[in-house]
């Protein structure tokens, strides 16, 4: 992965997760409205309290499963790092090789350069195995995502099923369902980007 790689990794997490905070703080908001729209009919909605509660608790497990997303940069970045003042190192050396002219310096040079070789291409490997684990935990936040979209399917359910208030429920459960929406096609957007990455990874670009 070169410098354009780890700017973009970096960019898209800091811009998903700005996004995932903000949407399920907004996720919470329309919970909560929806549950004080449930205390003022009392038992007569106490079914769609149930599925509003559940809304605010899956919200609360999506932030929970997106911590990682801006943890896993850091790492990324020190090896990426690492990878650049080797490189760094290399040129240098090379350069004197050239100066010095003296052949056993040159054979030391050709050693030194091959172990240097061989530990950026373990630190590669390393930030590659980063890169996947990161797809794992967005696959693992789209799976919570579809069990939120499935409480929003349930709330809009008991929303038409409900004689009084159902219009409020209804429109609740829709601005809920907007919000989830958002965070699903940033999450989509992200894994798209990461792929990406990995895939050039993966074919040395």
């Amino acid at each position: 992965m070169n410098t354009q790689c780890i700017m973009r990794i970096m960019d898209a997490s800091f811009r998903t997760r700005r996004m995932i905070d903000v949407s399920l703080h907004d996720i919470d908001r329309r919970a909560l409205n929806a549950m004080v729209l449930v205390k003022r009919h009392g038992n007569k909605l106490a079914s769609y309290g149930v599925v509003a509660q559940a809304f605010r608790e899956q919200a609360v497990h999506l932030k929970d499963a997106a911590a990682p997303l801006q943890r896993s940069i850091a790492p990324l970045v020190r090896i990426h790092m690492r990878i650049l003042q080797q490189n760094r190192y290399t040129e240098l050396f090379r350069r004197t090789s050239h100066i010095a002219g003296n052949a056993a310096f040159n054979s030391f040079m050709q050693r030194s350069q091959c172990n240097w070789q061989h530990i950026n291409d373990d630190e590669e490997a390393k930030g590659i195995a980063i890169l996947r684990q990161l797809v794992g935990t967005v696959a693992r936040l789209q799976e919570g995502i579809a069990e939120q979209e499935y409480v929003v399917t349930n709330g809009r359910i008991e929303a038409a099923l409900s004689e009084q208030s159902g219009a409020p429920l209804m429109r609740v459960s829709h601005e809920m369902g907007l919000a989830v929406a958002k965070v699903r096609d940033a999450i989509w957007k992200y894994r798209g980007e990461l792929e990406e990455v990995l895939y050039e990874g993966s074919i040395g670009i």
